[in-house]
């Protein structure tokens, strides 16, 4: 039995059985979607009951086609996580390392630009949002500083 702060929690919404990113950063993340100027609209096309993940379609602005991002909980995202990543999560996609502490495989990078895949944390994906090949982007957390 689910303890009785749990279960409040789970009713309000605010915990997700399976999924580990703390409330906020969904909240967060679907604030900033709200506000970005090149996104026209966005849905979470995971399943709520039946998945661990946190899918969203990204619709945009400008002619610039739709992303389905995935929001990882991983504190580390591995290669092997990305080999195992959500079916939903093919070319054209972003995977946003949602958790501010975490981090990822540099040598994702280049593997997932192969596949047309963009990766990076949540500024990452405000920026790549502007481009149409955002797997080409390179955010600031991958710029080397002269």
């Amino acid at each position: 039995m689910m303890p009785l702060r749990l279960n409040w929690l789970r009713q309000k919404g605010l915990f997700e059985v399976g999924r580990n990113l703390y409330y906020t950063i969904p909240k967060y993340l679907e604030n900033a979607l709200d506000n970005h100027t090149k996104v026209r609209s966005w849905k979470r096309i995971d399943h709520p009951k039946n998945d661990d993940d946190f899918i969203y379609l990204i619709k945009r602005n400008d002619g610039l086609s739709d992303i389905i991002l995935h929001a990882s909980d991983e504190y580390f995202y591995s290669l092997t996580d990305y080999f195992q990543k959500p079916a939903q999560i093919s070319e054209g996609a972003f995977i946003l390392i949602a958790r501010p502490e975490a981090g990822y495989d540099d040598a994702i990078v280049e593997i997932a630009q192969s596949d047309q895949i963009s990766i990076g944390k949540f500024s990452a994906l405000m920026g790549a949002l502007y481009k149409e090949e955002h797997w080409n982007y390179v955010p600031k957390e991958r710029r080397e500083e002269n």
